[in-house]
């Protein structure tokens, strides 16, 4: 145990120091990590992973994408044993990103080794998570608030970002529309990601507070699947 526990905090501080990326796949804004190697991404597919190398720009880790309706999908490398553990950190992101929830969508991830330490248990899920997760949503919120900023005319500092939009006064525009129109394109160095801003709790919108559960319709309906319905 106290093997796993020095190697999830190993994860976390490994990934704390890797730069972020940001960048359109198609009609999507997608964001992760810049690749090492020959590797890519595909946001349409249900893992986030390539069938083919169309556009080498990501290590086939990937946090979370946004399509052009301003659907925010997230992908959950953590293991899912019944505590709804997907609908905890979709909302750690989300809560950063300043996303409508009744947008936001959970993918569960395969289990290739690229998405690291899977296991669960003492609630390492969240706290392993937050750290990573946390940086990932402030990052695509000022990312967003940008470019939104770009198309509204106006400066970034007049901008703030709420439910799924940035906001400039009276103005106001999606994220779908800054992800259609814009070009969102930009990578946060290991030292720019510590120095984002990260929300106070007092400004929490989704964390602590009665959100719907992204887990439930598919396990209520018996469409979710586990780590038994694999078949390999």
């Amino acid at each position: 145990m106290a093997k796993l526990q020095h190697r999830a905090v190993d994860e976390v501080l490994s990934l704390s120091r890797r730069s972020f990326l940001i960048a359109m796949a198609g009609a999507t804004a997608v964001f992760g990590f810049p690749r090492d190697a020959k590797a890519a991404i595909d946001p349409a597919t249900p893992t986030g992973a390539p069938p083919t190398l169309v556009n080498p720009l990501f290590e086939p880790t990937i946090w979370f994408s946004i399509d052009g309706d301003g659907f925010v999908t997230v992908n959950i490398i953590r293991a899912e044993m019944g505590q709804h553990v997907g609908t905890s950190l979709a909302r750690i992101l989300a809560d950063e990103l300043e996303a409508d929830w009744e947008k936001v969508r959970i993918v569960h991830v395969d289990t290739d080794p690229k998405w690291g330490l899977m296991i669960t248990g003492g609630s390492w899920s969240v706290w392993q998570t937050w750290p990573v997760f946390s940086q990932a949503g402030a990052a695509g919120r000022m990312a967003l608030i940008d470019e939104g900023a770009k198309l509204l005319g106006v400066s970034p500092t007049a901008c703030t970002a709420r439910a799924g939009a940035v906001v400039a006064g009276e103005q106001k525009i999606s994220c779908g529309e800054i992800v259609s129109r814009g070009r969102l394109d930009r990578r946060y160095t290991p030292d720019e990601l510590d120095k984002l801003p990260i929300k106070p709790a007092s400004e929490r919108r989704l964390i602590g507070r009665p959100a719907a559960a992204l887990d439930i319709p598919n396990k209520t309906t018996g469409a979710a699947l586990y780590g038994i319905d694999n078949e390999s």
